[in-house]
Order: C-alpha cells, then sequence, then structure tokens
C-alpha cells in the first residue's frame, strides 16, 4: 500500500483526504522522515494548481448541468437521456452534458464558475459535487443550485419504480403541472 501512487489509492478511496495542520507534527514525530516544511498545507495546494475546466457536451444554454457515471454512454443509454430531457423541454443545446471522469479532475470551483441553476446527476461520481447528496430522488436546493441525484441511467432504464421516482423529482424540479 505504501508504493500505491494517488491514482490507485483514488481507485477505492471515495473522500479526499486532508491532513489537518495539528496533525502535521504527530505525523513527522512518528515518521522522522520529511522535514516540516516539506508537508504543504490544503490552501498552498489548492493555490498552485490551476483548476481544470469541466469538459462538456451540449450549449448550456438553460444553465442545467447533466453528470453522468462513466466515461460515456452506449447509444441506447444516450438515446434514452435525451428522451428523458426531451420530456422536460429539453434538449442537447439547453445542457451541459459531462461524464464522471472529467467531472471528477475538475474542482467544485471550476463547476460553479460555469454558474448551473440546476444540477442533475446519475450514478456515483467521485467528487465533492456528492457531499450535497441529502437523499437520491429528491431535489434540494443549495446556494442557488437545485441538486437531483438519481442512480446510474442503466438501473433507471431497467425499474419502474426508479422510473416513476425520477420523473416525480423532474416535475418538482422543472416546474411541470399534470394538465
Amino acid at each position: 500500500m505504501e508504493n500505491m501512487s494517488i491514482h490507485h489509492l483514488g481507485l477505492f478511496l471515495d473522500n479526499e483526504i486532508y491532513l489537518l495542520p495539528e496533525e502535521k507534527n504527530q505525523l513527522l514525530k512518528s515518521t522522522n522522515s520529511l522535514a516540516l516544511d516539506e508537508i504543504p498545507s490544503s490552501s498552498e495546494i489548492e493555490s498552485e494548481e490551476e483548476p481544470i475546466p469541466l469538459l462538456y457536451e451540449g450549449g448550456f444554454e438553460k444553465g442545467i448541468l447533466v453528470i453522468y457515471e462513466g466515461k460515456s454512454l452506449d447509444s441506447n443509454l444516450s438515446e434514452y437521456l435525451f428522451k428523458i430531457l426531451g420530456a422536460v423541454s429539453c434538449s442537447l443545446k439547453d445542457i451541459a452534458l459531462a461524464n464522471s471522469e472529467n467531472t471528477e479532475l475538475t474542482s467544485m470551483a471550476s463547476i460553479i464558475a460555469l454558474s448551473p441553476n440546476k444540477i442533475i446527476v446519475f450514478g456515483k461520481v467521485r467528487h465533492e459535487l456528492m457531499m450535497s447528496v441529502k437523499k437520491t430522488y429528491e431535489v434540494h436546493q443549495e446556494d442557488e443550485i437545485e441538486y437531483l441525484f438519481a442512480d446510474d441511467l442503466s438501473q433507471i432504464a431497467e425499474s419502474l419504480e426508479l422510473r416513476k421516482a425520477l420523473w416525480k423529482e423532474l416535475q418538482i424540479l422543472f416546474n411541470i403541472t399534470k394538465k
């Protein structure tokens, strides 16, 4: 485990790990292999890194960010997603469609810089964004952004119960009233 890179550790660690300033001395005493000045603080790390902009498809005209689990969607899931979006009067020109791999490379600041008014996440994404999950299939708002977290699109496509739960919350998110 000592020889694993940060990339390999990230494959099984779900949350970011931070070294607190008060724990720095304790760590140094136990290892005696690092000098105090060699361990950068989290603020130094963040200031050194340039924020990576989120790569996405679409025109983002309506300020809706849609993130799906995985590197890409196979054609039937892509078709299913656009069917869902069509039901709420959205198309690719209205949204920013991002995969979880690109999202995981960006910071929350990069996502906030896009100024989305709605964020819909399908599946699990190893990102700070997931700390906003209160409950899946329940719309909630934080700092002017409405969030909806749901299961992976393949699970939703296979389950009538999940489809109903998603549709109920999409109606709330997009202010759709039954006629």
